[in-house]
């Protein structure tokens, strides 16, 4: 494989002993490639972070490739990506792919030679993503775009629903490297270019669905995502955020960004026909564990945390693209 020059930016917040783990993962691929960069941004932990990763990162070991970032604020995931990519783009102006890792993620040997190398040979791939294992043996690996029947499906969590509705079941797996809708943020390479025909990450997705957002506006503009079957990489999932804990309330940060998400593509009507078909489908869910009496933890209120946000923003106008040019 010819080399070539590769960045790859990490959003850290108030994890920085696991982001300088997810850095010393890339090394071994570093090394086979010519002039790679990463960029570590840290999104105003206000921990000692900062101080901490510029510490860690002017170790000889590291060879010079570690440039860490000051965001200035905790603008979300999206944002901090921005500045990263931002960053990278201003240094080198030669980088022709980027590369997006969570802070909580370690790749295998090889993982990102491997993406580079599909990308290199699909010249229409503006993202191409990989198979997750998060911790607890879930697997993630590639996702439709979410749709009305898709929240009612994901809301009910019923066999016969899923049975009835499996072309709109927002996870998939497509048992090989294909094209797909959209992939993991956990792992995410671009195409430089996609930067300048699509613009930056849509800064008013705090956290979740800007990768959908950035996916769907990839496809818009002409380029395709891929997901590469025989990549992994290992996840935690949340450690920064702690969203993975299910005894808690759904963040209110999920319901703005999940609504952004439908009324930017999709208009208002059809997000609230994806909320009307989330409050069933969560209906529906809850009816079966009680008929069932099985164990099972559901969040705290959110159907009726949903129906509310959904009546507080229903006449708000569509929101505008923020993402930066």
């Amino acid at each position: 494989m010819a080399q070539v020059d590769v960045a790859t930016v990490i959003v850290n917040f108030r994890t920085p002993a696991a982001t300088i783990e997810a850095v010393a993962s890339l090394s071994p691929d570093l090394d086979e490639l010519q002039n790679p960069r990463v960029v570590v941004v840290d999104n105003a932990s206000g921990d000692g972070s900062l101080e901490k990763l510029r510490e860690a990162f002017r170790a000889p070991s590291w060879k010079g490739r570690i440039d860490v970032v000051d965001a200035g604020r905790n603008g979300g995931f999206g944002s901090g990506v921005n500045v990263g990519v931002q960053h990278a783009l201003k240094s080198n102006e030669e980088t022709r792919f980027l590369y997006v890792l969570n802070p909580d993620a370690t790749i295998e040997r090889g993982a990102l030679l491997g993406l580079v190398r599909f990308m290199a040979e699909h010249p229409d791939a503006g993202m191409v993503g990989n198979v997750v294992r998060n911790q607890g043996a879930d697997v993630v690996r590639a996702f439709r775009f979410p749709t009305a029947l898709g929240e009612l499906e994901g809301g009910a969590c019923l066999g016969l629903v899923s049975r009835l509705l499996h072309q709109y079941v927002v996870p998939t797996d497509p048992g090989r490297s294909s094209e797909v809708d959209w992939v993991s943020g956990v792992s995410m390479l671009f195409r430089r270019e996609v930067f300048s025909t699509v613009g930056f990450f849509d800064e008013e997705f705090f956290l979740y669905f800007e990768e959908i957002d950035f996916a769907k506006r990839l496809q818009d503009a002409g380029w395709k995502n891929y997901y590469v079957a025989d990549i992994f990489v290992d996840h935690v999932g949340g450690l920064s955020t702690g969203f993975k804990d299910e005894t808690r309330r759904m963040p209110q940060y999920w319901f703005d960004s999940r609504r952004r998400y439908f009324v930017k593509h999709h208009g208002r009507v059809y997000a609230m026909a994806c909320d009307a078909a989330r409050i069933i489908g969560h209906a529906v869910f809850k009816a079966k564990l009680s008929v069932s009496r099985r164990e099972h933890t559901v969040r705290p209120h959110f159907g009726r945390d949903l129906f509310r946000h959904s009546l507080a923003n229903l006449w708000k106008p569509a929101p505008a693209d923020s993402h930066r040019s």
